[in-house]
């Protein structure tokens, strides 16, 4: 199997609980944190929806790559 495949496949396999678990912590955690007036807690999951969505194109780029330019 082509590395790139492989790196791409666990990147986006990292990136998964950053998109899934976001949500849910938002709304767990950070929904009443904001009624409390703290923002402090959605800032740090909103920035890690955003680092999820970055793994998500970047591991989507690299298995691209990996499909279309084998190695040589």
């Amino acid at each position: 199997m082509n590395p790139k495949i492989l790196k791409g496949i666990i990147l986006l396999t990292f990136s998964f609980p950053f998109l899934f678990g976001g949500p849910a912590f938002f709304y767990w955690i950070a929904g009443p944190a904001l009624q409390e007036g703290n923002w402090v807690p959605a800032a740090f999951i909103v920035t890690g929806m955003f680092v999820g969505v970055g793994l998500v194109v970047r591991a989507i780029s690299i298995l691209l790559d990996g499909f279309f330019n084998p190695p040589q």
